[in-house]
């Protein structure tokens, strides 16, 4: 379990960092492979460089959050609705710390755009998890068809 989550913790990190590169693109078309900060954060770190860096690194944690959040869908009796439902509000109201540790005081009409962006995001991370899940319980299910066919027939070969 500790190797799992330690795991998704990393993976996590780095699609933080990856999303913090392409939220502009999606929010506005604004540049791509760009680290976007706020000016109160320049002003607080004193440097771009300090920015940049303190960006990637809390939106890497973020990611990390989001990824292990993951970890309520292994939750067995729980069912799918509540962990989908709790991972989706961990994640929406782990986004608040990074808003607030990288100055990010922004109208509510932009928070608005970023939250549906992530919303989006989520429902088709989300989506592909579920066709895929679901698709290997379909696999399994013939597998299990299939062995029981073959039990079947080997006990019919087998009886005088």
């Amino acid at each position: 379990m500790k190797k799992k989550l330690l795991l998704r913790a990393a993976v996590g990190f780095l699609f933080g960092i990856a999303m913090m590169l392409l939220v502009p693109v999606l929010i506005n078309g604004g540049p791509i492979l760009r680290v976007v900060y706020s000016d109160a954060l320049l002003a607080r770190t004193g440097s771009p460089a300090a920015a940049t860096l303190l960006t990637l690194l809390v939106m890497g944690l973020f990611g990390s959050f989001c990824f292990v959040g993951t970890l309520f869908y292994e939750i067995e009796r729980w069912p799918l609705a509540l962990a989908t439902a709790a991972h989706y509000l961990s994640m929406s109201l782990g986004y608040l710390i990074p808003a607030k540790l990288l100055c990010w005081g922004m109208p509510t009409k932009l928070l608005l755009r970023i939250e549906g962006v992530m919303t989006l995001g989520f429902f088709l991370v989300w989506l592909i998890m579920y066709l895929r899940y679901k698709a290997e319980v379909r696999e399994l299910n013939e597998l299990q068809k299939n062995v029981n066919s073959m039990e079947h027939n080997t006990n019919k070969e087998d009886s005088p």
